[in-house]
């Protein structure tokens, strides 16, 4: 008898029989980066999808510099053989985001990693590092230092992950002080929580609730926490490991052989069952973010292992290939499960749902007869995904590795 208690069977799909085929998977890759190409080079303003909700964008998260972003990236790591200029339209695109942002931002006064400039501006640095870019990257993560404590997708874990990336790229002083300026502000608002270990009160959309998730919750404020270890003291983050570890096993919902968790935590009392599984919210996410933690923790390693269990048993998405919500999110937990454990029972899983992926991506092409664009949302994040799976390695992109 399948187990469907701690998911909705109903957004899953009975996995494809396909076996692996490495052939099918680089073809892959070069068709979705291929077409994107052509695309960029026939007109640069790319079109939304029928599958999404909202009109394609500027922002790395649904827009041009995720589809920007992506393709430097395939190329840098020799994904794919192409020599297409992405620089050339990053002018552009950044004029394009601030007004973007500044009409539509729940939060204009705020520097967002998703939907602001940030990426951009790293994109432009990376390309051809300035001190007048800097500068600029330097007083957008500033925005942060006095704003409510948010999340990745907003607000100071996303400046925060800006921060890492130019340490990492440059090893200046000022952005490791930077970093721990907003890392000590978040740890200062991570406090308590009965029965759950310790929370975040994330204000969001005019809302306060403790999300838990690695896009707007727990776990996102965790993700440059984990990513800047080195940024921090022993003590530091010998504590944030101890925490973060607790607050996993203690908000878990678990049966026998697997685990999930739901989007927000709600004391014992007013607890529900979780039934998204997807990177976003639920069982891939958490496993996903968090997998970077020591390992040691019994009741931790074990709990991990529950959630890649039941991403597994839950099946492929049926809301696409994608990153946030589709199945190479998804796949994304059993890759960092195979870089955690060692056991390539979990590289095996991943690449099963590679190839689902690539079947899902092609009859969505056909069905509408274009790609779906964005880097979060869309085909080029599947690409990097089937990516991952023939190198055999985990990094999600944009928030391991930019």
């Amino acid at each position: 008898m399948i187990k469907t208690a701690l998911f909705d069977p109903t957004r899953h799909y009975p996995l494809s029989p396909l076996g692996w085929n490495p052939t099918v998977a680089q073809a892959a890759v070069t068709a979705i980066a291929q077409t994107t190409i052509t695309q960029l080079q026939t007109t640069p303003l790319l079109s939304g999808h029928p599958m999404d909700d909202r009109a394609f964008g500027s922002d790395l998260y649904f827009g041009k510099a995720g589809v920007l972003w992506a393709i430097h990236y395939l190329q840098t790591v020799g994904a794919i053989d192409s020599t297409f200029d992405v620089a050339t339209q990053l002018d552009a695109t950044l004029a394009q985001n601030h007004e973007d942002y500044a009409q539509s931002s729940p939060y204009p006064e705020q520097s967002s990693y998703l939907f602001g400039e940030l990426p951009l501006l790293l994109l432009q640095y990376k390309l051809a590092p300035s001190e007048d870019k800097a500068t600029q990257i330097l007083q957008a993560i500033h925005k942060n230092d006095t704003q409510p404590i948010r999340e990745l997708m907003w607000g100071i874990a996303g400046s925060m992950l800006a921060a890492w990336f130019m340490y990492e790229w440059t090893q200046e002083s000022r952005w490791r002080d930077v970093f721990t300026l907003q890392a000590d502000s978040l740890l200062q608002a991570w406090q308590p929580v009965n029965e759950a270990g310790h929370l975040w009160t994330i204000d969001l959309y005019g809302k306060q609730q403790q999300w838990l998730g690695p896009v707007h919750g727990f776990a996102s404020n965790l993700t440059p926490l984990l990513a800047g270890q080195v940024l921090l003291t022993d003590e530091q983050y010998q504590e944030i490991a101890a925490r973060a570890m607790l607050t996993l096993i203690q908000t878990a919902v678990t049966d026998d052989d697997g685990a999930n968790w739901p989007a927000v935590y709600k004391a014992a009392a007013f607890k529900q069952i979780p039934k998204l599984v997807q990177y976003c919210h639920g069982a891939p996410g958490m496993v996903t973010a968090l997998a970077a933690l020591p390992q040691g923790h019994e009741q931790f390693d074990r709990i991990l292992l529950k959630g890649g269990e039941l991403t597994w048993r839950a099946g492929p998405l049926k809301k696409g290939s994608n990153l946030c919500h589709g199945t190479g999110g998804n796949g994304y937990a059993f890759l960092k499960l195979f870089i955690r454990t060692g056991d390539e029972l979990w590289l095996d899983r991943a690449r099963a749902f590679a190839m689902h992926s690539v079947e899902q991506y092609r009859f969505a092409q056909q069905r509408y007869g274009q790609l779906r664009y964005p880097l979060w949302t869309g085909d080029l994040g599947l690409a990097i995904y089937l990516w991952d799976c023939l190198q055999a390695q985990a990094k999600f992109p944009t928030i391991d590795v930019f």
